[in-house]
């Protein structure tokens, strides 16, 4: 059916290039200024001077040497600007700037750098180097980080006419990505999908993650044609049906004339629809149009049709679900201890609310557990959420749940706070200290350790910096009296197990205890400064500890005679006669009567049923000796006693006699 009213052109609307002015970075314009490169820099041979000071006046410090003429740079530096890329922690980097003197006369210039931990000049700081004319005198400087992070530091060149600070960078591994300026889909058709690819490149030293986005507008269609009415459209009803479809009635009045509406695709879309889409207007008539409005998302909808200067406005609602609390403080809990504890999710609105809860991915955020993770909950109904939380990082925490619900913008979000507390364990003494000790002897010390907490715990105890060869004690060594050691000392191939603890492992109920035997036996004459640890199952390691001291000695020990002197013997026949060990000190000592090495010409031949023992405190000791010559004459022999520990310094004595 005709209308009869004129026909208009559309007229497109275009968005001019002019019109997109960007309000942030360029991706071109980030990678140039976040990454510069020093190879191009280099390259263009640029020695544009960064900062250059007042004139500093060196003539009481730096040498005399003619003084340039004024208003002229003396110095000519490359790099202007000193950039550290691609480096990694606790690797040295070294970078090389040069100065020349681009003056005609020699001038002393001050290099110097303020102090840092990871920036220096190499060779002396705060020294003054003479610059003759053209010739190019290299500054060299290190880095050495300390963490993957930007650095930033300066060197300052200072001549008798000017101060020059050269910047330093250093910049550390990130992501950059190479991602065009501009994308031109020149000519489109219109309501016709068109379609580019880009390339996405990470052109950094780090693992980039990104998000693509656009600028959205979601509009009412607008129609090409014009309705000659001389009233305009009038609203009736204004109103709002959340989270519902919403109808307005309108009136149109044509006086005069016949008005018709046609139908046109414009006025209907998946959110509005407009009925009836054709009819006729009687001169001096009335006709209602419904309009219906359909929401697709909780987005708030706008636009004004062209045809008819009335104005359509709806806001999609949809489901509003609520915590029974927004914030939930759980106090002091156990570490490695379930804590469960429910809320509920209301749904306060008029529609079905599907939600899902969302696992966090921190740390804290693993240790919560909760049933059911998802669901439907009717119009004005409530589900109870059950939470479970072990903690297993100690310390105060805040961690946020969140609830997604479809249709709705925002998620539902429940605040947990809390402290995460461990097991409390203590000995009974600050400190267990042996004292004074002598070495080979086995010492032992007891302790108490106490659990206070409200759960059992599992513990192992462990010696801080102790060996694993078993050590050697006195009581072995008497036993053997051929070993070498009593000549070369104790040949451990690793460090000694000088601490025994027993036990070293057993389970404490909550507020028991455990009594504890520590023995140090130590084959080290040092001063001892160790801890003894506390690993707790399931806890951690190290949750304890008790400082151990001690200091070990070998006793001076002293042996008479010091010469044993034999009468007239027979050949062949065995004559005894004994030494005395004599043992001053608090400590008691082990010695040993070191073997005869037995050569086939020896004159004279020596040993004793009882070598090895252990002279205690203050008292004295036996060694019997046997003498059995094999030649005619006087003859003398040297006989060492050892003293376990101290084998590089055996006691000395001698057997003589005529025969």
């Amino acid at each position: 059916m005709d209308s009869g009213f004129p026909k208009k052109t559309p007229t497109p609307r275009l968005l001019l290039r002019e019109r997109l002015q960007p309000n942030t970075l360029l991706p071109s314009k980030f990678q140039q200024e976040k990454f510069p490169s020093t190879k191009k820099e280099a390259s263009t041979g640029r020695s544009i001077l960064p900062r250059i000071g007042p004139w500093l006046d060196l003539s009481k410090t730096g040498p005399k040497l003619p003084s340039a003429p004024p208003k002229q740079n003396l110095l000519q530096i490359s790099p202007p600007e000193v950039i550290f890329q691609n480096f990694n922690t606790h690797d040295v980097s070294e970078m090389t700037v040069s100065l020349m003197n681009v003056d005609k006369f020699p001038h002393v210039v001050k290099v110097s750098m303020e102090r840092s931990p990871y920036f220096q000049v190499m060779g002396s700081n705060d020294a003054y180097r003479l610059l003759v004319p053209a010739v190019s005198v290299p500054v060299r400087i290190r880095f050495s980080p300390g963490e993957n992070k930007d650095y930033s530091h300066q060197l300052l060149c200072v001549t008798e006419r000017e101060r020059i600070v050269v910047p330093i960078r250093a910049i550390a591994a990130r992501a950059v990505l190479d991602f065009p300026d501009q994308l031109d889909f020149s000519t489109c058709p219109v309501k016709c999908s068109s379609q580019k690819t880009l390339l996405l490149r990470n052109t950094g030293n780090l693992e980039a993650r990104f998000q693509l986005s656009t600028q959205r507008q979601s509009l009412f269609g607008q129609s090409q044609r014009e309705l000659r009415l001389e009233k305009l459209m009038e609203e009736k009803e204004t109103g709002k049906e959340k989270g519902s479809c919403e109808d307005h009635a309108a009136s149109l009045r044509a006086p005069g004339e016949m008005a018709k509406v046609h139908q046109d695709p414009m006025f209907s879309d998946d959110v509005s629809v407009i009925e009836p889409m054709e009819g006729e207007i009687e001169p001096d008539d009335l006709a209602k149009i419904k309009m219906t409005f359909k929401p697709q998302e909780a987005v708030e909808y706008q636009s004004r049709e062209s045809r008819l200067p009335l104005q359509l406005r709806g806001e999609g609602q949809g489901p509003l679900v609520e915590l029974s609390c927004d914030t939930l403080e759980l106090g002091d809990i156990f570490v490695n201890t379930p804590h469960v504890c429910e809320v509920n999710l209301i749904n306060q609105g008029a529609l079905d609310a599907p939600f899902r809860y969302i696992p966090a991915a921190t740390k804290v955020g693993l240790g919560f557990k909760l049933a059911p993770q998802e669901g439907i909950i009717a119009a004005g109904g409530s589900q109870t959420l059950q939470i479970s939380f072990s903690a297993t990082v100690l310390g105060r925490f805040e961690e946020e749940l969140r609830f997604s619900v479809a249709g709705s913008p925002t998620p539902a979000i429940l605040t947990i706070r809390g402290s995460v507390t461990g097991p409390s364990l203590h000995f009974d003494l600050p400190e267990l200290d042996f004292g004074d000790i002598s070495f080979g002897f086995p010492y032992t010390q007891r302790c108490r350790l106490t659990n206070s907490s409200p759960v059992p715990v599992t513990f192992q105890l462990r010696m801080s910096f102790d060996g694993t060869q078993p050590a050697v004690d006195s009581v072995d060594q008497i036993r053997c009296h051929s070993d070498p050691a009593w000549r070369k000392g104790i040949h451990l191939y690793v460090e000694p197990r000088e601490f025994t603890i027993t036990p070293s492992r057993g389970t404490i109920l909550p507020q028991g205890h455990q009594d504890i035997q520590v023995t140090l036996c130590s084959n080290s004459v040092m001063e001892f400064y160790r801890k003894m640890l506390v690993d707790l199952e399931g806890f951690g390691k190290g949750v304890a500890s008790l400082v151990i001291t001690a200091r070990c000695l070998v006793p001076k020990l002293q042996v008479s005679p010091h010469v044993l002197q034999y009468d007239e013997c027979l050949l062949k026949v065995p004559y005894e006669k004994k030494f005395l060990i004599r043992n001053p000190s608090h400590l008691p000592g082990c010695y040993g009567l070191i073997e005869q090495k037995r050569k086939e010409d020896a004159a004279v031949l020596y040993s004793s049923p009882k070598p090895c023992g252990i002279v205690q405190p203050h008292s004295t000791a036996e060694i019997p000796v046997l003498v059995e010559v094999q030649a005619l004459g006087t003859h003398r022999t040297n006989v060492l006693i050892g003293v376990f520990g101290d084998e590089r310094n055996p006691l000395p004595s001698i057997s003589a006699g005529e025969w």
